[in-house]
């Protein structure tokens, strides 16, 4: 046992110590406080440790709203004000783009008016009957029958999950504005669904290794005063509080005789609203289900200048005319490829909209924008509030 001062955070909200010259970081630690702590893993350059016990705690520290806050390896700001959780994502972001000598407008903070209920989607694990999340960098699955920063309508059904009884794979329940909800089941396990079994739950679908097995296998979501269609497969953002206001910041930046090139377009969110400044939106997506949702959507929302591709970016790009100005980008956590940001380089277009949920891969890729593009607008979003985990819009124009 050592007892540890923390000095300052890491950007997974850590905390961190020096034992013995060496970096060492507690989770659950906060700067200033002074712990006993237990080193459960050492290597070359650095420890993890766990805090065994708080002989100096901060005056900021307050009390977990879960009761799994200590186990899941969920949410790891929790000890934190939401006030102080902004503070140090605001910190994170900042520390991250100095770090790497880009240049910065000064950041546009947007928070979530519902820091709590706020997730439309969870996915879980099943492991002989129980169901629930992993504890953090560990396969030992935590039973859960709540999570705090879930929508009520999810709650209410994880009560009911065990009713299906299965005993091994994975289950996703995701919900709409109209807490309707769709349940996603990867097992090999005969399962045992009844409607009955899911009273107060409103059910719209079942699909079990990809074939529904009641009801539909999509959902309609509303933002912003659009209807979108939404596949079981297909990504939509998982915040219905703070989505609408990132939407305004992609919207804000497109003007009435700009054409689009949206990226990545998914089930074609991004494009549509654009769509309503833009004079024309061209949007690429690979994967199937989402590109006939989009098609959908277009239908539904009366849109008549989006025009959706399927396939690989880089592959169809041709068959677009040269004529956009705009090019926005909504990539996965890995960010975008060296062939994306090379492509974005030489496509000459006045304005990138690049939206990120990852703030090092988003400024590993700004290092090789700014050679042709200034960032004239940089917004962090608290798309998952309790997390380390940030949402960024940056906008940047050419030089």
């Amino acid at each position: 046992m050592n007892e540890l001062k923390i000095e300052k955070l890491d950007h997974q909200g850590r905390g961190i110590a020096f034992l013995d010259g060496k970096v060492t970081f507690l989770k659950n630690a906060l700067p200033n406080e002074i712990v006993l702590g237990k080193i459960i893993h050492s290597s070359k350059n650095y420890n993890i440790g766990e805090v065994v016990e708080y002989k100096k705690k901060s005056e900021s520290r307050t009390k977990a709203f879960c009761p799994y806050y200590n186990l899941c390896g969920g949410c790891d700001l929790e000890h934190m004000t939401y006030e102080d959780s902004m503070r140090f994502k605001k910190e994170k972001v900042e520390n991250i783009l100095r770090n790497s000598k880009v240049e910065f407008p000064k950041i546009e903070i947007i928070k979530n008016e519902s820091p709590k209920e706020y997730r439309n989607k969870l996915s879980l694990k099943v492991k002989k009957g129980t169901i629930g999340f992993y504890e953090e960098k560990s396969h030992s699955l935590i039973d859960i029958e709540t999570c705090p920063l879930a929508k009520k309508s999810i709650n209410d059904c994880l009560k009911k999950l065990k009713t299906l009884k299965i005993q091994n794979g994975a289950i996703t329940v995701r919900s709409n504005w109209n807490e309707e909800v769709l349940l996603i089941i990867q097992t090999n396990d005969q399962i045992d669904f009844k409607i009955e079994n899911f009273s107060n739950v409103k059910i719209v679908g079942v699909v079990q290794n990809g074939e529904t097995i009641y009801g539909n296998n999509f959902f309609y979501e509303r933002i912003n005063g659009f209807l979108f269609k939404v596949s079981y497969d297909a990504f939509f953002q998982i915040n219905p509080y703070v989505t609408p206001k990132l939407f305004s910041c992609v919207i804000n930046c497109i003007k009435k005789d700009n054409v689009v090139l949206d990226l990545f377009s998914g089930v074609g969110t991004l494009s549509l609203l654009a769509s309503k400044s833009a004079k024309k939106v061209y949007s690429i997506e690979i994967v199937q289900n989402a590109v006939l949702d989009h098609l959908e959507n277009i239908k539904l929302n009366h849109i008549t200048n989006c025009f959706p591709i399927l396939g690989d970016a880089f592959k169809v790009i041709s068959k677009i005319e040269k004529d956009y100005d705009t090019i926005v980008v909504d990539p996965t956590r890995k960010g975008l490829s060296e062939e994306t940001c090379q492509f974005l380089l030489k496509s000459d277009v006045k304005k990138i909209v690049y939206v990120s949920c990852n703030p090092m891969t988003l400024v590993r890729d700004l290092k090789v924008l700014v050679t042709a593009y200034k960032i004239e607008k940089f917004y962090l979003l608290d798309m998952f509030s309790f997390t380390h985990h940030v949402e960024c819009v940056c906008v940047l124009e050419r030089r």
